[in-house]
C-alpha cells in the first residue's frame, strides 16, 4: 500500500482541525470551571444579601429588638447602617449575576462550535491507520522505530496515570486533615472558654466538637492509608524520609482514653492540633513534589506524542 500526496494533505488538515478542536475544548473546560466558581460565589452573595435585608426587615417591623433600639434612640442609626450593608450586598450580588450570565453565554457559544469538529477524530484515525498499513511494506528499521515510539508512549502514560492517582489521594487526605484542624481549633476555643468559667452550654458545645473531631480522625486515618497505597504505586524516591504509619492511629486513639480534667482535654486537643499541622505540612510537600513530577511527565508525554505523530505523518 502506498501513501499519496492527497492523503498527506488530508492528514495535515485533520491534524490542524484536531488542534483547533482541542483548543476549543480546553477553552470550554476553563469557562465551565470559572462558571462553577462564580456560581458558588453567587450563592454565597445571595445568602449575604438576604441576611442583610433580613436585618433591615427585622428593624422595620415591631419586635423586642425594635423596641429596644427605640428606647435607646438608636433605631434610625441602626436602620441606616443595616440598609447600607444590604445595599452593598445587593450591588455585589448584581455584579456576580452579570458575570455568571456572561459566562453562561460564552459556554453556549463554545458548545455551539464543537459539533463542527464531530468527524475529525474518525477521519484522523482512518488516515493514521492507513499510514500504519503503509508501514507494513517499509523496512524493518522503520517498523522497529514505530514499535519503540509506541512502547515508550504507553509506558509514560501509565506512569502519568499513577502520578495523577497519587496526587488525587494526597489532595483528599490534605482536605481531611485541614478539616480536622479546623474542628480542633473550634474545640480548643470552646475548651479555653470553658476553663475560664464558661457555662454549661460552652461545655456541651466543646464535647460535641470533640465527637466531631473523633469522627473526622477516622476519616483522616483512612485517607492517609489510601494515599500511602497510591504513593507506593508511584515507587518514588523523591521523599525518602516520608513515613505514614507514625501518625495514622494517634488521631483515632487520642480521644478514646479516659479524660478526667478540663486541662487534660485541652492538652490532648493541643497535641492533636500539633500533629495535624505536622501532617498537613508533610502532605503539602508531598503533593507539591507529585505535582512537579506530574508536570514533567505531562511535558514528556506531549513531547513523545509529538515525536510519534511526526513519525507517523512524515515517514
Amino acid at each position: 500500500m502506498t501513501w499519496t500526496t492527497a492523503q498527506q494533505d488530508a492528514l495535515q488538515n485533520a491534524i490542524q482541525r484536531r488542534n483547533e478542536r482541542n483548543i476549543l475544548q480546553n477553552q470550554l473546560a476553563q469557562t465551565k470551571t470559572e462558571l462553577a466558581k462564580r456560581q458558588q460565589e453567587q450563592a454565597v452573595l445571595l445568602d449575604q444579601w438576604r441576611n442583610e435585608q433580613a436585618d433591615v426587615d427585622r428593624l422595620n417591623r415591631l419586635s423586642w429588638a425594635s423596641l429596644y433600639h427605640d428606647l435607646l434612640n438608636q433605631k434610625e442609626q441602626q436602620l441606616t447602617k443595616e440598609e447600607a450593608e444590604a445595599q452593598h450586598a445587593r450591588l455585589r450580588y448584581d455584579a456576580i449575576c452579570a458575570t455568571v450570565i456572561a459566562l453562561q453565554q460564552q459556554c453556549k457559544d463554545q458548545e455551539k462550535r464543537l459539533p463542527g469538529f464531530s468527524d475529525v477524530d474518525q477521519l484522523y484515525e482512518q488516515l493514521i491507520e492507513s499510514k500504519r498499513e503503509a508501514l507494513l511494506n517499509s523496512s524493518d528499521a522503520v517498523r522497529e522505530q514505530y514499535q519503540q515510539h509506541l512502547t515508550t508512549l504507553i509506558h509514560n502514560n501509565h506512569y502519568a496515570q499513577e502520578l495523577t492517582e497519587a496526587k488525587g489521594a494526597g489532595i483528599q487526605a490534605l482536605q481531611e486533615v485541614r478539616q480536622l484542624g479546623q474542628l480542633l481549633d473550634e474545640a480548643r476555643t470552646w475548651g479555653t472558654w470553658d476553663m475560664l468559667g464558661g457555662s454549661t452550654i460552652s461545655s456541651m458545645i466543646k464535647y460535641r466538637k470533640l465527637d466531631e473531631v473523633r469522627d473526622q480522625s477516622q476519616q483522616v486515618a483512612y485517607s492517609l492509608q489510601q494515599f500511602r497505597r497510591e504513593y507506593k504505586d508511584v515507587d518514588s524516591t523523591f521523599l525518602p524520609d516520608w513515613t505514614f504509619d507514625n501518625n495514622l492511629t494517634r488521631f483515632v486513639d487520642i480521644f478514646f482514653d479516659n479524660i478526667f480534667t478540663d486541662w487534660s482535654v485541652q492538652s490532648r486537643i493541643n497535641e492533636a492540633r500539633t500533629t495535624a499541622q505536622t501532617l498537613e505540612d508533610h502532605l503539602v510537600t508531598a503533593i507539591a513534589e507529585l505535582q512537579n513530577q506530574q508536570d514533567k511527565s505531562t511535558e514528556q508525554t506531549k513531547q513523545l506524542s509529538d515525536q510519534f505523530q511526526r513519525f507517523l505523518e512524515t515517514v
